[in-house]
């Protein structure tokens, strides 16, 4: 998807598509797909010198690598590979090769970093960050209340690693399914939260945020109904068996709350499948995310160079607009409401 978003929107553009199985494209001029084994340094390398500009969306294990690459090849990336390692540490040598790494450019890391660094931009840096996303089946009383659609295995990994988080403005690591509780998503209605891994690098950049964390958003009941099957190794084997229908009739639900010692802002998002395109809501929102800002770099470029979250990247005004406004023109619309004092704590 977000090639076939790349080509329309670049029609002067030629993209290429590459994986290790020739991927089905849609038919347009400007589009075309390769085979190609990311294991290959050496055949990366190349795919790279020959290219302005890469987007990477590997597996996690090869992501990390992919962005090595690119600064070796001084090619700007943006990337939604979400590895295990941390970005931050290829700053120096990105800014070396002037080159600009957008590593963790999706949904949730992604979406929600733009949100917190516009807000820190508009309005100083917040007290509190508080971010809750999750896809669930449009039908809670599907098993699980839950539909895969991205891979199990890198969501299995969600589920068993701790969480870092920050408390009284110092990080911290808590269990992953601390913190449960009950939320109201508006558009949504009851759910669950409990923490999960997805601060990343918000917790480098937002080192004066006194309290910050991200949850998981799932149905209520989840969480108590998956722990026992993770306790006893059975769960990868029940979401195959359960999860996995088709069509993937998901539901996104996103929420990132900033305040600044008290009051604050709330900005929300509710999509769900298209039957139209057969595209899932996770896949539109996480890829149409990366589509927009890759599309800034090719018409506008990325600077300065270095590792750049979207958080760094909002402190431009008018690249922080640009990715709203774009996303909001592919249907995918946010919206922000103020946020009264707290009345209970996080």
């Amino acid at each position: 998807m977000i090639g076939s978003d790349l080509a329309r929107s670049l029609p002067d553009a030629d993209v290429r598509v590459a994986d290790l199985r020739l991927p089905k494209l849609p038919a347009l001029p400007n589009l075309s797909a390769l085979e190609i084994d990311f294991d290959d340094a050496t055949a990366t390398a190349r795919l790279l010198h020959e290219h302005d500009i890469a987007v990477g969306a590997l597996p996690a294990r090869l992501g990390f690598g992919l962005m090595r690459a690119a600064i070796d090849a001084r090619r700007h990336l943006v990337d939604v590979s979400f590895a295990a390692e941390d970005p931050l540490e290829l700053d120096a040598a990105a800014r070396a090769a002037g080159v600009t790494i957008v590593p963790d450019c999706g949904l949730a890391p992604g979406l929600s970093n733009l949100i917190v660094g516009r807000a820190a931009t508009a309005r100083g840096m917040p007290s509190e960050v508080e971010i809750m996303v999750g896809g669930v089946a449009q039908d809670p009383s599907r098993p699980y209340g839950y539909v895969v659609t991205w891979s199990l295995d890198d969501l299995i990994e969600e589920y068993t690693r701790p969480a870092r988080i920050v408390r009284e403005g110092q990080a911290t690591t808590v269990p992953v399914f601390s913190g449960l509780e009950r939320v109201q998503v508006q558009g949504v209605g009851e759910m669950e939260a409990f923490y999960s891994d997805g601060l990343r690098s918000l917790i480098q950049t937002l080192p004066e945020v006194r309290e910050m964390g991200e949850k998981t958003l799932r149905w209520p009941g989840h969480a108590a109904a998956v722990r026992p099957l993770l306790d006893s190794n059975r769960l990868l084997d029940e979401f195959r068996r359960h999860c996995t229908a088709q069509p993937p009739h998901d539901l996104v639900a996103f929420v990132v709350r900033v305040r600044w010692n008290g009051k604050g802002e709330e900005t929300t998002m509710v999509e769900r499948y298209d039957p139209a395109t057969g595209l899932t809501a996770m896949s539109r929102t996480t890829a149409l995310t990366t589509s927009v800002v890759a599309q800034y770099a090719a018409r506008r470029g990325l600077a300065p160079p270095g590792v750049r979250p979207l958080e760094r990247m909002a402190a431009d005004e008018a690249f922080g607009r640009f990715v709203v406004d774009a996303l909001a023109e592919r249907g995918v619309r946010l919206s922000t409401v103020p946020l009264g004092p707290r009345t209970k704590p996080a």
